[in-house]
């Protein structure tokens, strides 16, 4: 019988590490060896965004909208870069003034053909991994331009697998992806 109170009491104190460990986050690697722990965003699959004063499940389809920005309030999307530029112009004056400190001062833009053609999307919050299957996004990168601040973009979700060998500091261009890395991006985390 004692054994038997051992063992519950064992596996009860697996559970709740396990628990723990789970919500503490996943961990992630960069191809230098480098590894970080990090809070994942609850934006996984189906993220909804605003297009058109309607609400579309992005992972099904962007429709006629060509650009959308993601920031933690939500998803709005538009049908050029131009239209989604004055909105975020809009909104980080409004985050500014509210004293949101989250928000890099320029987005990282992710372009699903070269020089940042076809859709774009673009990430204004930092902090933390964002998977772009929710986004309709998922190894669709084949080009970015970072932000005021550096980024990552790693091969799986949360950040797992190989970084982005490339540069990903502040203000860097990148009109084509390195060799190999073409629509294999799968998720992004701004510092």
């Amino acid at each position: 019988m004692r054994q038997k109170k051992v063992f519950a009491a064992a596996l009860t104190v697996t559970a709740v590490l396990t628990v723990g460990l789970t919500a503490a986050g996943p961990a992630s690697a960069s191809s230098s060896a480098s590894s970080s722990a990090s809070a994942s965003a609850p934006v996984e699959e189906g993220v909804t965004a605003s297009f058109d004063g309607k609400r579309a499940d992005l992972s099904k389809g962007w429709g006629a909208a060509k650009a959308c920005g993601v920031w933690r309030e939500g998803v709005r999307c538009f049908r050029t870069v131009g239209e989604l530029d004055r909105k975020a112009a809009a909104v980080n004056t409004s985050r500014a003034k509210a004293g949101v400190r989250a928000a890099c001062s320029t987005p990282l833009q992710l372009g699903e053909d070269n020089d940042l053609r076809g859709r774009v999307l673009k990430f204004y919050d930092r902090g933390y991994w964002q998977n772009l299957g929710g986004y309709g996004f998922n190894d669709k990168t084949s080009s970015y331009r970072t932000g005021a601040c550096t980024a990552h973009l790693a091969e799986h979700n949360d950040g797992r697998g190989y970084w982005y060998p490339g540069n990903t500091g502040p203000s860097h261009y990148e009109p084509s992806m390195r060799s190999g890395w073409n629509d294999r991006v799968s998720s992004i985390k701004i510092d």
